[in-house]
């Protein structure tokens, strides 16, 4: 086990390096100068923008920015914005948010979508395992920015449900209707494999096995169907906690949520690239390790998986 996790963890390091050099260069790329987008409509003395270029190694050719910004980010000193304020505050700040809209996606997508999962394989064939499916179909066709211009219109303009906007504090009822579009997808997606894997498991032979013994249906569906189909969702839903929050940037932009999402989309907008590759590092790190601890979990249940 523990070479398998040596392994995996050195896999990772080319993984997060490719990502911030993808996106320094994505963000080195962007047309327009930074500098005078601080001004604004404002002229700019020549000058003062030589020594912000030179604070900010903005004059320096990409590969060299590159570089500094890993050699800063190894003491975990990730710079200042144009602002002036420390990179690792301004995540700080939005960090949090963004972490609690994700747990609450993820924990509406995990329980709606095991149950109307469940219910659509065990009574298969039956009209709401029809009226499921199509709705999981629906969910996962329509775009995710359709769905929360939907959802904030008619649960929040005219239902007045929930709130329209979230703001920069938000509460846990001020995120529970971005939660549901943000996860939306995901448990369309749990349903169907959920109903996937519950169909395939009901005409195994271990199954007819347990009724022949005598067993009730009950201990049947439990132990026995729900139990082993279960295992690719839970695997789905440990790799998707990491998707959840760096796909979060939509959602928070419609709801005006200021979490991570938010933060990158201004950032992108100032040109700020150090803020920007922080932000994307942190992601891809979340995801990284999400799927790092399914796949222990996967190691510890089947062995032969440490040998692929």
């Amino acid at each position: 086990m523990g070479k398998y996790l040596l392994r995996r963890i050195l896999q990772m390091i080319p993984v997060v390096l490719g990502t911030t050099l993808l996106v320094y260069a994505l963000v080195f790329a962007l047309p327009g100068d930074p500098v005078k987008a601080m001004f604004g409509d404002k002229p700019v003395n020549e000058a003062v923008a030589a020594q912000i270029r030179s604070e900010y190694n903005l004059d320096k050719p990409f590969i060299v920015q590159y570089l500094l910004f890993l050699k800063n980010a190894l003491s975990l000193n990730f710079g200042n914005t144009f602002a002036g304020q420390p990179v690792i505050d301004e995540i700080s700040r939005a960090f949090p948010v963004t972490l609690k809209l994700a747990l609450m996606a993820f924990c509406f997508e995990a329980i709606f979508g095991c149950v109307f999962g469940a219910i659509s394989g065990l009574k298969k064939g039956k009209w709401y395992d029809s009226v499921i499916l199509i709705v999981s179909l629906l969910l996962i066709s329509v775009l995710t920015f359709v769905t929360g211009f939907v959802g904030q219109y008619f649960l929040g303009v005219k239902g007045h449900i929930f709130p329209v906007t979230a703001g920069a504090d938000p509460g846990f009822f001020d995120l529970l209707l971005p939660a549901m579009v943000l996860g939306s997808v995901s448990m369309a997606y749990i349903i169907r494999l959920a109903r996937s894997e519950i169909s395939s498991n009901i005409a195994q032979d271990y199954v007819r096995t347990a009724r022949a013994k005598g067993m009730s249906n009950t201990a049947v569906t439990f132990r026995h169907i729900l139990r082993n189909s279960m295992i690719p969702v839970v695997t789905y839903l440990g790799q998707d906690l990491g998707a959840l929050m760096g796909g979060a940037m939509i959602t928070e932009q419609i709801f005006n949520i200021h979490g991570i999402g938010y933060l990158t989309y201004q950032s992108i907008l100032k040109g700020e690239a150090n803020l920007v590759v922080s932000v994307v590092t942190l992601l891809t790190l979340v995801f990284v390790i999400c799927n790092l601890i399914v796949d222990m979990l996967y190691a510890a249940l089947d062995p032969r998986i440490r040998y692929v």
